[in-house]
C-alpha cells in the first residue's frame, strides 16, 4: 500500500466515523469530534498493512474511536467552571458519544469484544479518578497510568480480532505519543497528565529505544507503512529520519 493510499484509508475511515457519530446541534455548538490521526494509524495498523478487514471489524474500530472521543470530550471540560453553558455542552457531547459507542457495539455484535472493551473502559475510569484525587504521583507510577489510559482500548481491539502481532508496536507508539503530548501540556491543568520528576529524561530514552526496536522487529509491515511510523514517531524524541 502506497503512502497516498494510506492517507486515503485514514481519511475514509474518519469520514465514516464522523457520519456515525453526527449530531447537528452538538456539531454546531461544540464542534465535530476530532480524531488524533497519529493514534488512528496505530488503531488501523492491520488495515493499513493489508490484513483482512471485515465490516464487523470496521464497526468495532469506529466504536473504539467513539469511546476515545467521549473521553476527550469529558477531559476537555474545565472543572473550575463546569456550570457554564459551553462546559455543560461538552459534558453532553461526551455523554452522547458514550451512548453512540453502545449503539455501535450493539450492531456488531461481538460479546467477547464488548466485554473486553467494557473492562478496559472501567479500568481507564478508575485510573482517571485516582489521578484527579492525587496529582502528586511520581513519574513512573503516573506514566504507567497514562499508558493504560492511552492504549487499553486499542490493545483490546487488536487482541480480540487476532492482530496480536501489532500490539507491541501500537502500545509503544501510543505510549510515546502520550508522553510527548503530556510533556507539552500546560502545568496546572487539573484534568491533564503532567510530569515533574528527575527520571523524565530516562523515561524518554527508554521510549526512544523501545520505539526503534519495535519498528526494526516489525518486519511484517510494508515499507511504506514502516516509514510513515518512523516519520511520525521518532522526530518526537528528537531523532532524525
Amino acid at each position: 500500500m502506497g503512502r497516498q493510499n494510506i492517507t486515503t484509508q485514514i481519511e475514509t475511515f474518519t469520514d465514516t466515523f464522523n457520519q456515525s457519530v453526527y449530531h447537528p446541534i452538538l456539531n454546531r455548538d461544540v464542534g465535530q469530534p476530532k480524531l488524533n490521526e497519529q493514534l488512528l494509524v496505530f488503531l488501523l495498523l492491520p488495515k493499513l498493512n493489508g490484513e483482512k478487514w471485515t465490516p464487523q471489524i470496521e464497526q468495532a474500530a469506529i466504536a473504539v474511536c467513539a469511546v476515545q472521543a467521549a473521553f476527550d470530550a469529558h477531559d476537555g471540560v474545565q472543572l473550575d467552571d463546569v456550570t457554564t453553558e459551553q462546559e455543560q455542552l461538552r459534558v453532553l457531547a461526551g455523554d452522547y458519544l458514550s451512548g453512540i459507542y453502545y449503539s455501535l457495539l450493539a450492531a456488531v455484535p461481538d460479546f467477547t469484544f464488548i466485554q473486553a472493551l467494557s473492562l478496559a473502559i472501567g479500568k481507564i475510569n478508575e485510573l482517571k479518578v485516582e489521578h484527579y484525587k492525587d496529582l502528586e504521583h511520581n513519574l513512573s507510577t503516573n506514566f504507567e497510568a497514562v499508558q493504560e489510559v492511552q492504549t487499553a482500548c486499542v490493545v483490546q481491539f487488536l487482541q480480540t480480532y487476532g492482530f496480536e502481532k501489532y500490539v507491541p508496536l501500537a502500545h509503544t507508539g501510543m505510549s510515546l505519543l502520550a508522553f510527548c503530548e503530556s510533556d507539552q501540556q500546560a502545568e496546572g491543568s487539573p484534568n491533564r497528565w503532567t510530569y515533574a520528576h528527575s527520571s523524565k529524561s530516562t523515561m524518554k530514552k527508554q521510549l526512544q529505544d523501545e520505539m526503534e526496536k519495535q519498528i526494526q522487529e516489525a518486519s511484517f509491515l510494508t515499507s511504506e507503512l514502516a516509514q510513515q511510523i518512523k516519520e511520525m514517531t521518532l522526530p518526537l524524541l528528537g531523532e532524525t529520519i
